[in-house]
């Protein structure tokens, strides 16, 4: 999904909800969401600039991600990030962050940001 108002990634990170494992460019803007845990699903439908909610911390997605040029990955749903995925989000300059809230409730914080409801 695509957002009418593009935020930043440091104005997610300020709003709350999330911890920052890497950041790559926090002023890159998050234009849209999008939440799989199938990689072939990431390759074929995640857009430039998503944020792509997950719930894998498996170094696996940086692939796909980086082929969709998204915003950042978003590990929900109190997944533990690993020191791999981290490592290589920093070596592909994609950002990282990490959150507690399952993937429907982070869909549902990201939309009421670009919203202005937050």
């Amino acid at each position: 999904m695509k957002y009418d108002k593009p935020f930043s990634i440091n104005k997610l990170i300020s709003a709350g909800n999330v911890d920052s494992v890497y950041i790559e460019d926090g002023e890159r803007l998050i234009e849209g969401g999008f939440a799989t845990d199938l990689l072939s699903h990431g390759i074929g439908n995640a857009s430039s600039g998503d944020a792509w909610l997950t719930v894998l911390s498996n170094p696996n997605i940086i692939a796909p991600a980086s082929i969709a040029d998204v915003a950042c990955i978003i590990v929900c749903d109190r997944t533990p990030v690993t020191d791999a995925l981290k490592a290589k989000c920093e070596a592909m300059g994609i950002s990282l962050l990490s959150t507690d809230l399952p993937i429907t409730d982070m869909s549902v914080f990201l939309y009421k940001i670009q919203a202005g409801l937050l």
